[in-house]
């Protein structure tokens, strides 16, 4: 079973490793460029100088900010291109190697030679389909690494690597979201027993599914926190130490309140001293701003659980497709 799994998938396993190397290549020479950029406009050091504290003074990291500000604008397009084709690839990946397992074997009719040649059907899957899921990891597993290490210098100038979308493209997470598209390809291949048209399930059900576990189960995945400071002050939070802000603006997620507890507005306001008669007219005695937030520190513990999520979604996802394949297909 091993041999003929790889006699049948090899062209889209090799297919697939060409792909990820000439990626790599194409990481390497744009973030070494990244990389001296980072390095040469000064950014390195002024964050050096900063640290990592929560707060700092309200000009303490203004010079860092606008550093990593023109950091991003300069790589701005090769952003944009990383944002569609990160979160693609891994969808791409899994769905490729997926959607044809089942599907093409029953298209061509050759399941039916290959279950009477003493190889039975729940035999034939479980090792098919565990050796093709192993190689979704492993490639997947290449491709985030190569994408972490090319994400470095802007999660640095921009700390932005815990918010959506960003997160989506690195990590961890990004092997799970492979085989997860894989497992559902093959699943949809058994129960259409056509290829494209699985594939085509496989985009839709996939996106729906990525779309609501960003939205609504990994804002949960672990208790949130919220933190208060007021509006005239000598201090701001840090943004570049890269906390996920869930909440700052709108009722009950957070925003300015006045000092008996009511919402004046959404959104964060820092007033230096100069200007504090001024946000006291308008916010009133003692305002505060109210965030709602997951700290830096748990962006790997939210990789992890995400990828749990995912794994956990594929192995059902795999013996359902066992399941009908020994009981629902003739």
């Amino acid at each position: 079973m091993i041999w003929l799994t790889w006699r049948q998938h090899r062209g889209q396993i090799l297919t697939a490793l060409v792909t990820l190397l000439l990626l790599g290549v194409l990481l390497f020479v744009t973030g070494r460029q990244m990389r001296d950029a980072f390095t040469s406009g000064g950014l390195e050091a002024c964050l050096d100088t900063l640290g990592t504290p929560a707060f700092v003074p309200i000009d303490g990291s203004s010079n860092c900010v606008d550093l990593g500000e023109s950091f991003a604008a300069r790589f701005f397009n090769l952003r944009l291109l990383a944002l569609v084709g990160f979160l693609v690839l891994p969808l791409l990946l899994g769905m490729f190697l997926g959607a044809p397992v089942v599907a093409r074997e029953l298209e061509q009719g050759t399941h039916q030679l290959v279950w009477t040649q003493g190889v039975g059907r729940r035999r034939w899957a479980v090792t098919k389909f565990a050796l093709l899921a192993l190689s979704v990891l492993v490639l997947g597993s290449i491709f985030a690494v190569a994408v972490d290490l090319w994400f470095e210098p802007l999660n640095r100038a921009t700390g932005q690597r815990f918010t959506w979308l960003i997160f989506d493209q690195q990590g961890i997470v990004v092997a799970g979201y492979a085989v997860f598209a894989f497992a559902l390809g093959v699943l949809a291949g058994a129960m259409t027993r056509r290829t494209l048209r699985a594939m085509g399930v496989t985009l839709l059900l996939f996106c729906i599914v990525r779309f609501g576990v960003a939205v609504w189960v990994r804002p949960e995945l672990a208790p949130r926190a919220e933190r208060s400071y007021p509006v005239v002050a000598t201090t701001m939070p840090n943004r570049l130490v890269g906390d996920w802000i869930i909440g700052g603006g709108g009722p009950g997620v957070g925003g300015i309140y006045d000092a008996e507890g009511r919402e004046v507005q959404g959104g964060q306001s820092f007033c230096e001293p100069d200007r504090a008669q001024e946000c006291v007219d308008e916010y009133g005695e003692g305002a505060m701003n109210f965030e709602i937030y997951q700290p830096a520190d748990r962006y790997w513990r939210f990789q992890v659980l995400e990828a749990l999520v995912f794994a956990g979604l594929s192995f059902v996802l795999l013996g359902a497709a066992v399941w009908w394949i020994r009981r629902r297909l003739t």
